[in-house]
């Protein structure tokens, strides 16, 4: 092939693929931002950006329902159970100890995964265990008395606004801090577990930073 038979150079083209180009980039670009500024403009690695999105659209949510004083909806959100007052009336008349030792003495050869699934089975939640550990330790009555509004164990009163001002990632959970009705109290920290979406208390050696 000489110099007289090479292709045309065709311009138009040229132009399209680099438009093309350009308008790619720039729409991912615009995805990236928008996705970042979804997730409340963390100041954390990309690939924890969902877990920040998630987590404060959670709390978020909690603290509008503790602010409306309706605590059913709050601890709702804080056990992600829907259903705990069914399963909390199931596991009362199905305690799992008295099933286990029905079972063992008319099955002697179940294992423990085996009547732990049948159990699940009995009180219609295949997640007995989480839900059972969360209202044994964190139970709604003490949880009324931390957050609900005339009760002596809630050291900020009514609670009526929140802030969050820092949000970071740690040991595969999202910290959360906030001001509660302003900066009158001191701050709270809540986390929130991507892994089964629940809320607790962040530890007093996890909390964040949140300036003077």
């Amino acid at each position: 092939m000489t110099l007289l038979d090479a292709p045309k150079f065709d311009e138009a083209r040229d132009r399209r693929n680099r438009l093309l180009t350009y308008g790619s980039g720039g729409l991912i670009l615009v995805l990236i931002i928008g996705f970042w500024l979804l997730s409340g403009h963390p100041a954390d690695w990309p690939w924890n950006w969902y877990t920040h999105m998630r987590g404060r659209h959670a709390i978020n949510s909690f603290m509008e329902s503790v602010e409306k004083n309706d605590l059913s909806k709050a601890y709702v959100i804080w056990t992600h159970d829907k259903d705990w007052q069914q399963h909390q009336a199931q596991f009362t008349a199905h305690p799992f100890e008295q099933f286990q030792y029905e079972q063992n003495k008319s099955h002697p050869n179940l294992d423990d995964k085996a009547i732990n699934k049948a159990y699940g089975e009995l009180v219609h939640d295949p997640d007995w265990q989480r839900h059972r550990d969360m209202l044994a330790t964190y139970p709604f009555s003490r949880f009324e008395q931390d957050w609900g509004p005339n009760n002596s164990q809630n050291e900020y009163g009514v609670i009526q606004s929140h802030d969050i001002v820092a949000a970071r990632v740690f040991k595969n959970v999202l910290l959360v801090g906030m001001f509660i009705n302003g900066r009158k109290s001191k701050a709270l920290f809540i986390t929130y577990f991507p892994k089964d979406h629940t809320l607790n208390f962040a530890p007093p050696d996890e909390e964040l930073y949140l300036g003077p």
